[in-house]
């Protein structure tokens, strides 16, 4: 099965993909040593700022759409698509993995292929849910606010012009052709 991802789904994909992967080197390696050795500091705090941009989009466009549907659930599903699909989370988790382990100097800790790749895994499935209930909930308290009484709604109306009367309209439906009548054609000239 191939799976694709939108353009709308690239922030969200280095993002958890990111969180993903420090959340799966927790759960491998421990407290044994520090994410990204000297550039520990740097990966956490592009985690973050990632993590809090990707909210504050979530966020705005949540705010925007609130007055476009009916209930905060379709609201909470059109935010869900910011949300990569699953096994390419894990993807992009695995590859910032190997890129942050490819950084750190080298350490004798070492943890199982298969301790990892589980780790990776259970890490990219616990993001998407936490995102995805983190979504729900902006979707729903945005739809919340929109939906308050003291939130002024513009007044939507259509001016109706008033009805022209037949009398009006008959003039010009006999002026209707540019032709003469058949029977001036038949003349001679």
């Amino acid at each position: 099965m191939v799976t694709i991802v939108r353009p709308r789904q690239l922030p969200g994909l280095a993002v958890l993909g990111l969180l993903a992967s420090l959340l799966a080197h927790a759960m491998s390696y421990g407290e044994s040593h520090q994410v990204g050795g000297g550039y520990h500091q740097a990966v956490e705090l592009l985690a973050l700022t990632g993590a809090g941009v990707l909210a504050v989009l979530a966020g705005s466009l949540a705010c925007v759409g609130a007055r476009r549907y009916a209930t905060g659930s379709v609201l909470a599903a059109r935010l869900r698509t910011l949300v990569p699909p699953l096994p390419l989370l894990a993807a992009a988790a695995t590859i910032w993995f190997a890129l942050i382990e490819s950084v750190e100097p080298p350490h004798p800790y070492d943890a199982p292929i298969l301790l990892i790749a589980l780790s990776l895994a259970a890490a990219a499935a616990a993001i998407s849910f936490l995102f995805g209930w983190l979504l729900r909930a902006i979707a729903e308290f945005a739809f919340a606010i929109a939906s308050r009484p003291f939130v002024r709604r513009p007044v939507c109306y259509r001016r109706r012009f008033a009805h022209r009367s037949s009398a009006r309209r008959a003039v010009f439906v006999y002026r209707r052709f540019a032709r003469p009548p058949p029977g001036v054609m038949l003349l001679p000239v």
